[in-house]
């Protein structure tokens, strides 16, 4: 097998995760029930196991010293800004009920409350189940990558994907509910990101993957609900079935599209959006709260109130990315991933600083 190192972050996959927002807005403040329901969070999960395994194992080809704490307070400086918002106004404003159970989201298990009470309730919080579920996977992903053999990183991938495959489709046998499989074993589809990243190591695996006929395929399947029968975008053969056809798609951007589909991944919008998807994420379901305590006919979704809500929460993110999460992330300099000595010789570029950092989400 011939390792071939990732380096470098293709601006592409930071379209696909604009694409899963506006997916996210649509679904919640247009249809609820899309025929293919499953595609959005999927493709964040994908996107997500993706980016940080490739931003992992370029700190690890490169060698030096990994800082695995730096990591997590990378991780903290990115989140907690905007979270620390939506808690504070939730606390405020006790939105449903919000404020005695804050604790939950700012220690990221607000998917282990919904599973233990069985409900989204604080219902402003809902949505952050599936932000909590890839904090949690990252708590161990960075100490499996950096620390374990290559060959057991793949053994290890290969085994959480096919275990919360078992217990979300068998999860009655084991003695879980609904809300237990959907809400805390959902690690499958982050799984299958960062074994795509792996797989894209080995150039024969990584050329099949960006083939024309496997982007084809995986076409194919997501579109699947649309020509068998009814209600197979809700299935669970359909959730299992989309996570290999989404990574393709992201292996392919990772690459590189050319044409409409790299204009409409790479323009200048669509990275914006991306930029800003995360506090567009956080705050989109507070701002049809506030907003509905005053407008009650913004409760019922459609395209008026998906166009209304979907300006509003931008509006709201790009103010909230350029006075609070930018300034604040750009601490994330003093946290390097990996540092490296200057090599023997080797002299200091005007402004530079004598280690290499590598910057990481």
């Amino acid at each position: 097998m011939t390792d071939t190192p990732l380096i470098g972050r293709r601006v592409q996959i930071d379209g696909l995760r604009a694409l899963a927002m506006i997916g996210v807005l649509y679904v919640h403040f247009w249809n609820k029930s899309p025929t293919t329901e499953h595609v959005r969070v999927s493709l964040f999960f994908v996107v997500s196991g993706f980016i940080i395994s490739q931003i992992l194992m370029t700190a690890r080809d490169r060698g030096g010293r990994i800082h695995i704490l730096n990591f997590y307070a990378r991780r903290a400086l990115r989140l907690f800004p905007a979270l620390f918002v939506l808690v504070a106004l939730g606390v405020i404003f006790d939105m449903d009920g919000f404020r005695g159970l804050a604790m939950w989201p700012i220690l990221q298990a607000s998917n282990i409350y919904f599973a233990i009470s069985g409900s989204f309730k604080p219902w402003i919080t809902s949505h952050l189940w599936s932000l909590n579920a890839l904090e949690q996977f990252y708590l161990l992903w960075p100490i499996v990558i950096l620390l374990l053999p290559l060959r057991r990183i793949y053994v290890l991938v290969l085994f959480i994907f096919t275990a919360m495959i078992l217990v979300r489709v068998n999860g009655e046998q084991f003695g879980l509910s609904g809300w237990w499989r959907n809400m805390v074993f959902v690690s499958d589809p982050i799984a299958m990101g960062a074994f795509t990243c792996l797989l894209m190591r080995v150039r024969a695996v990584a050329l099949v993957l960006i083939s024309r006929s496997a982007i084809i395929a995986a076409l194919l399947v997501l579109a699947a609900p649309f020509y068998l029968w009814e209600g197979f975008g809700n299935s669970q053969s359909y959730r299992v079935m989309i996570q290999p056809a989404l990574a393709v798609l992201v292996a392919g951007a990772f690459v590189g599209y050319g044409g409409l589909a790299g204009w409409l991944l790479g323009n200048k919008a669509t990275l914006f959006v991306s930029k800003i998807s995360y506090a567009v994420y956080i705050y989109h379901l507070m701002i049809w709260w506030l907003v509905g305590q005053y407008f009650p006919a913004i409760w019922a979704p459609g395209p008026t109130t998906f166009a209304i809500l979907s300006a509003l929460t931008l509006l709201a993110a790009t103010i909230s990315w350029y006075a609070l999460e930018q300034p604040i992330s750009r601490l994330k300099r003093y946290f390097p991933t990996a540092t490296f000595d200057k090599p023997a010789g080797a002299t200091t570029p005007p402004g530079g600083t004598s280690q290499t950092r590598i910057a990481a989400e």
